[in-house]
């Protein structure tokens, strides 16, 4: 299945989605501005200190997965 990552434009927040357009990501603030595709695999690394699997867990649960960039 195919992914999509998103970045808020003035908060250091991303988001993983299977909804090209966005539409099942939170309204937390800013924009939401689109990256594009993104692998995510069972097994695969990990992004945001988290395993593939949560994350997918996290978008078929909750239509995304939401994670915080503290570094930005």
């Amino acid at each position: 299945m195919p992914y999509y990552r998103f970045h808020q434009s003035q908060e250091p927040a991303v988001a993983i989605t299977d909804d090209r357009s966005g539409a099942k990501l939170p309204d937390i603030g800013s924009v939401w501005k689109a990256d594009g595709l993104t692998k995510v695999v069972v097994g695969g690394r990990q992004r945001f200190g988290v395993e593939p699997a949560e994350i997918i867990a996290s978008i078929e649960r909750d239509g995304f997965y939401l994670a915080s960039l503290q570094g930005k």
